[in-house]
């Protein structure tokens, strides 16, 4: 069993902040925690940039190994956000909201299809007759 611990970093109304997750596996603090940058709030990061972010901390992991490190960093990750998201260039979503609203106007386009008891109402209503 492990315990998580999220941890934002910055100002999440700052375009350089993002979300730290670690997982502590039972066996810590001699067994490394897991990293991740995988909460939604970090899908405008670039994969480049989370790379880099998830090395240096594993720097600091290896250099704490054996010793309580949760603390230790989330406050390293804090005092360098500047230096981690350095060349950081927020990702654009791949669709637009004007491609959202075409494909729901083509949703709308599209015909409903008649019951065979619609279509036979409407045969008897206009006068025509059912093959049945």
């Amino acid at each position: 069993m492990s315990a998580n611990e999220d941890q934002e970093i910055g100002d999440l109304e700052d375009s350089k902040a993002f979300i730290l997750d670690l997982a502590w596996p039972e066996l810590y603090p001699e067994a490394a925690p897991q990293i991740s940058l995988d909460a939604f709030f970090n899908n405008r990061i670039s994969a480049e940039t989370k790379q880099l972010i998830l090395s240096q901390l594993e720097e600091q992991v290896e250099a704490n190994l054996g010793t309580a490190m949760m603390y230790t960093l989330f406050e390293w990750a804090k005092e360098n956000q500047e230096a981690l998201m350095e060349n950081h260039k927020p990702v654009v979503a791949l669709i637009s909201s004007i491609d959202a609203s075409a494909n729901m106007a083509k949703k709308k386009e599209k015909k409903e299809q008649l019951t065979k008891s619609q279509k036979r109402r409407i045969l008897s209503r206009t006068g025509g007759k059912d093959d049945e």
